[in-house]
């Protein structure tokens, strides 16, 4: 096909048809929609074993009662994997294999671990390291421009204990490498579904992230080591009971620079932001509630993920700051697309909504275009 796009290329160019220039790039767009369904898998539950497919529900590719195997096949395979809705029990986690791939999991699709299987994690460097050991579900260890988009559920193996810290990091890109850099760089992180953990970047440049919003109270609801040059949406932390309160809407634990954020949220906040080390231009801090403490800016400090070098500075400009003293509570409201039927093209919208008395309310949205041609 490419040989004969090229061909007629190269005769249109020396031609002023335009019905011919029309017709031929009318045949590109065709060959491109081919080329992006042909690299689309989905992935469902067929019984006790998970099942990968191609659009339009063709013979199954490949059948494994672990998803771990079937989401690391689609993705090895092919640069689009939609999860779709059903429970899924992994006995490890998902390891993103290559770079430039995107991971979907649907709103219905609910992710447990395994009890019964042994989990790898991470650590950071410490005298004890592997006592707050992270166990990641979903793990981009060093691949540029991947894309994970979870509207799903991913459920928290296991919580911290006096015996034993480990716990569950829903979502982890990790560019650390003995270079001392940022080890990845691009690709995107949206979060629109449940988890009562923090979402994390490590070590990365220029990743997206437009939304990541949470209702279940976690201790950060995004968490950025050693990042640079990475764009942030609207973030968001709120009580996981009506009226309560939540801690950190988002941790930059330390050594990132020139983190941009449009919108961060919080209810009732023990911090909207915390910047130890960092450097970040936020254009709006809204705190739902009367805020336990708006920014905190504290110096280096505890152990760390990150393999950057400390520069010992930090700068922390919110241009404006909106506290909303009367707010009663808060929700979520999220506008997901349903799989297959939305794509390519879709919209993702989150809007936080706040109560006041008198019935009178307040909203703050943020929309994302996808398109898994591009």
């Amino acid at each position: 096909m490419v040989f004969n796009m090229q061909k007629l290329a190269n005769l249109l160019l020396s031609s002023n048809d335009k019905l011919s220039l029309f017709v031929f790039f009318g045949l590109l767009s065709l060959d491109s929609l081919a080329d992006w369904k042909d690299q689309t898998h989905l992935i469902s539950k067929d019984g006790e074993e998970c099942v990968v497919r191609a659009l339009g529900n063709d013979p199954v590719l490949f059948r494994h009662k672990d998803p771990q195997r079937c989401v690391e096949w689609g993705l090895s395979n092919g640069l689009n994997t939609i999860v779709l809705a059903g429970e899924y029990i992994f006995d490890d986690r998902i390891d993103v294999p290559r770079p430039g791939v995107t991971l979907i999991v649907d709103e219905g699709a609910v992710f447990r671990l395994n009890p019964d299987t042994k989990h790898s994690t991470i650590s950071f460097k410490a005298s004890n390291p592997d006592y707050w050991g992270m166990i990641p579900f979903i793990y981009n260890k060093g691949h540029s421009d991947v894309r994970v988009l979870m509207f799903g559920e991913l459920v928290k193996y296991r919580w911290e204990t006096k015996e034993r810290g480990r716990q569950t990091m829903p979502i982890i890109f990790d560019g650390r490498n003995t270079s001392g850099d940022c080890g990845l760089s691009g690709g995107m992180m949206l979060v629109t579904g449940r988890a009562t953990d923090s979402f994390w970047l490590i070590d990365s440049s220029d990743v997206k992230v437009p939304i990541v919003a949470l209702d279940t109270g976690p201790g950060a609801s995004l968490v950025l080591e050693g990042c640079e040059d990475c764009s942030l949406g609207m973030i968001v932390n709120l009580a996981a009971d009506p009226g309560g309160k939540s801690g950190e809407t988002i941790d930059l634990n330390s050594r990132s620079i020139d983190i941009t954020i449009e919108r961060l949220i919080g209810e009732r906040s023990y911090e909207i932001i915390d910047c130890n080390e960092s450097h970040v231009i936020v254009d709006e801090a809204v705190s739902v509630g009367v805020p336990q403490k708006l920014f905190g800016r504290g110096p280096v400090s505890g152990p760390r993920f990150t393999d950057r070098r400390s520069f010992g500075t930090r700068s922390l400009n919110v241009r404006k700051t909106t506290v909303l003293n009367d707010a009663i509570e808060a929700r979520l409201i999220h506008d997901v697309p349903t799989f297959p039927e939305s794509l390519p093209q879709f919209t993702v919208k989150t809007t936080v909504e706040i109560d006041f008395e008198g019935n009178k309310k307040r909203r703050y949205s943020k929309a994302v275009q996808i398109d898994l041609r591009n």
